[in-house]
């Protein structure tokens, strides 16, 4: 009878130790999610679709409830200003040693020479609706909420919002795709949003504990007012993000496809298996070949995006217009360009590597980025589908691109508008038109994805 109780003795004791260990790790798991920036009014209930987080997902990143953005001036790379003016119903203005002084304004001006700069170099400002005046006044001056931190330095003012992540969601929805774009689009474009900022966590603006600006180098934020559709797209979809094997992945989008997107290697060697490249038509032949990409490029083939104006389009350069791009982005002058050879191509048949002859040196122009800003020059003007041109882009559309000489020129067939990796968000606009619901949109771009919260 001992042999058999002692055996069950050390069992249930075992059992008992191990289930308070368990415990233990329970209660400090949901311990430092309360500690977190976790909102307290969390909905923590998951759907089917979406998966519990788990793994090696950071809570303290993945449950942000602020973030922190630098406010560009007009979206561009300036990021200092020399005067600042806010308006707004109530402006809570913090000044001083540790903020101890408060005032308040409905408008405030402010230069560096500023009488509240004397003892701290950082101003902080809190209002529902901050009003960045001559800002912005082709779109009306959105209104910003959270709060301005302003920092004096030597060259100038930077402004950096710090603003609740469904907010920021909102505005860069509005900005980035459209608040009249169909629900699930919106939807779809709100979860790559916010799988984008929250994945950000180093920045070149760590001195002003921003995380991102907001121009194209992130995400453009509040350039587009938001509406009530960009806010119910931020709330329906309020913490979800997309995963790929417990991690955040990097959410890119664009504007426009050729037919087809392409895979991670764009972004360089570090393998991204959730970007893979999708076909949006239906051509079965391979356009890695050169002779097929002509055939499908040169054809408006039908597609989601066929009847959009940057689908298809067509430039032409001069030899001398290629060459003087070239001379002044590498410093070597090639002479006349005699000869221009796409060597590789990557998935959905962007041109990944161009070699430039001329007749006074070569040049192997590497990546999308920098095929699209050197094959290229300034006030050329692009024929879009459907006959409208434009000539007041800064590089080449997309480098989804086939070259074919005639004479001294250069006539240039692409496709697209970005750089062709991620969701094109005219093809989400289009399949939501379908029906198709803003999940289906990602994991049709996004392949063996999660939808996480």
């Amino acid at each position: 009878m001992k042999k058999i109780i002692i055996p069950i003795l050390i069992f249930l004791v075992v059992s008992l130790c191990f289930l308070n260990y368990e415990c233990q790790e329970t209660v400090m798991k949901i311990d430092a999610a309360l500690n977190s920036d976790t909102p307290k009014n969390q909905n923590l209930e998951k759907t089917t679709k979406i998966q519990e987080t788990k793994g090696k997902v950071n809570l303290n990143t993945y449950k942000r409830k602020y973030v922190n953005i630098l406010l560009t001036n007009n979206f561009d790379t300036n990021i200092y200003q020399k005067k600042i003016i806010l308006k707004g119903k109530s402006l809570n203005v913090y000044y001083g040693k540790k903020y101890s002084n408060k005032t308040n304004k409905r408008k405030i001006e402010i230069t560096t020479e500023s009488y509240m700069f004397k003892k701290n170099n950082v101003l902080k400002i809190y209002s529902n609706n901050i009003e960045w005046a001559n800002h912005n006044v082709e779109h009306n001056s959105p209104v910003y909420s959270g709060t301005f931190y302003i920092y004096k330095t030597s060259k100038g003012m930077v402004i950096v919002n710090r603003v609740a992540v469904d907010d920021y969601i909102s505005k860069v929805v509005s900005s980035e795709i459209g608040g009249e774009a169909p629900m699930e689009a919106l939807k779809a474009q709100a979860v790559c949003a916010r799988t984008y900022i929250l994945k950000c966590s180093k920045s070149k603006y760590k001195k002003y504990n921003a995380i991102a600006d907001d121009s194209t180098s992130y995400q453009v934020y509040n350039r587009i007012g938001e509406n009530n559709k960009t806010k119910k797209a931020a709330k329906a979809t309020n913490g979800i993000v997309m995963t790929y094997e417990n991690e955040l992945i990097n959410a890119y989008y664009f504007s426009t496809s050729c037919g087809y997107t392409t895979d991670y290697r764009i972004w360089g060697k570090e393998k991204k298996l959730y970007l893979q490249g999708t076909n949006l038509t239906k051509n079965k032949t391979d356009i890695i070949e050169e002779k097929n990409f002509k055939k499908i490029i040169t054809k408006n083939i039908k597609s989601y995006e066929d009847k959009y104006p940057f689908y298809r389009w067509k430039t032409i350069l001069t030899s001398n217009e290629i060459s003087q791009t070239i001379s002044t982005t590498y410093r070597k002058n090639l002479g006349k360009i005699e000869k221009i050879e796409i060597l590789e191509r990557g998935t959905g048949g962007i041109a990944s590597q161009i070699l430039v002859n001329g007749n006074k040196g070569k040049i192997i122009i590497k990546g999308q980025s920098d095929i699209r800003k050197n094959i290229y020059h300034y006030g050329m003007k692009i024929k879009l589908n459907g006959g409208s041109e434009v000539n007041n882009i800064s590089m080449l559309p997309s480098a989804f691109i086939y070259i074919e000489k005639a004479g001294n020129n250069y006539i240039i067939w692409g496709g697209g508008f970005g750089h062709g990796s991620g969701m094109s968000q005219n093809a989400a606009i289009e399949m939501a038109k379908e029906g198709r619901p803003y999940d289906y949109i990602l994991k049709k771009f996004y392949h063996k994805i999660e939808l996480s919260k």
